[in-house]
């Protein structure tokens, strides 16, 4: 730990002795690769439906004991490509498990869990969001684009129990498509604020959906290529499908806070 802080302490130290030509200027950079971790509050319900009946709608923070917080590694990418187009990735996981005594019958996939069953509950989501950019303004204050982009999430359920006997599983992959928009701001060849929205809602054969995500970070480069950033987004997510593999309905609220080393080339 101690080389490490010395290690940054150097870059940070060596920022300022570089002449203001040698930055990579904003709005010019080809690549950017984001690695840090990411630290999410969720709220989440859940209604998982049988072939005879619904299911009961419940919060699995709050009935089942899930986490509220939950922490991971997050990782992002941006290529520009041409001058006023890029190309963008986020990605993170969550994994949530807990067993707790509940205090109300559900019904999850026609099976009946009593009240003062010890149930057991896992839950692992997989997130990777996906976006093209192009910029309708760029110039040396700020670059403003229109985006097109995909949300998809991986979501997998387990719930169990041996009295009575419970064992239900239950999955969902979700790719939605979003529009938006961002606003890059270059406070200085070093210091970037970005603001960032998407969202839509939309019916896909037996799917219903809607989501929307948004933020706001910020990015200093301690060194021509290296910097440090932090930000804090929200999200939400409504889906009702009669699938195979997932019948019912799952609604998600997530605030986020995230902090990432960064390279740009």
């Amino acid at each position: 730990m101690r080389r490490i802080a010395i290690a940054l302490a150097l870059l940070a130290a060596s920022g300022p002795l570089q002449a203001a030509d040698d930055w990579i200027k904003p709005g010019t950079e080809t690549f950017k690769l984001n690695l840090g971790g990411i630290l999410s509050r969720n709220n989440t319900t859940l209604r998982l439906d049988g072939p005879n009946s619904n299911g009961t709608e419940f919060d699995l923070e709050e009935v089942a004991g899930l986490n509220r917080e939950v922490s991971s590694l997050y990782a992002a990418a941006t290529w520009r490509f041409a001058a006023n187009h890029r190309v963008g990735m986020q990605y993170y996981e969550l994994a949530r498990a807990a067993s707790k005594t509940i205090d109300r019958t559900l019904v999850i996939e026609d099976q009946v869990i009593p009240a003062n069953t010890t149930l057991s509950s896992e839950h692992d989501a997989a997130f990777l969001i996906l976006n093209y950019q192009y910029s309708f303004v760029r110039n040396d204050k700020l670059e403003f684009a229109g985006l097109l982009g995909l949300y998809g999430s991986r979501n997998k359920y387990r719930f169990s129990a041996t009295v009575p006997v419970v064992d239900v599983n239950a999955s969902t992959t979700l790719p939605l498509p979003v529009i938006g928009a961002s606003l890059d701001y270059f406070v200085s060849p070093r210091w970037t604020v970005s603001l960032y929205a998407e969202g839509l809602s939309v019916s896909l054969g037996g799917v219903e959906g809607r989501t929307y995500f948004a933020g706001i970070s910020t990015d200093y480069m301690l060194t021509r290529n290296f910097g440090l950033s932090v930000g804090y987004n929200v999200s939400g997510l409504t889906v009702q499908a009669a699938e195979d593999e997932f019948s019912g309905k799952l609604g998600w609220r997530q605030s986020s806070f995230f902090g990432y080393a960064q390279l740009r080339y």
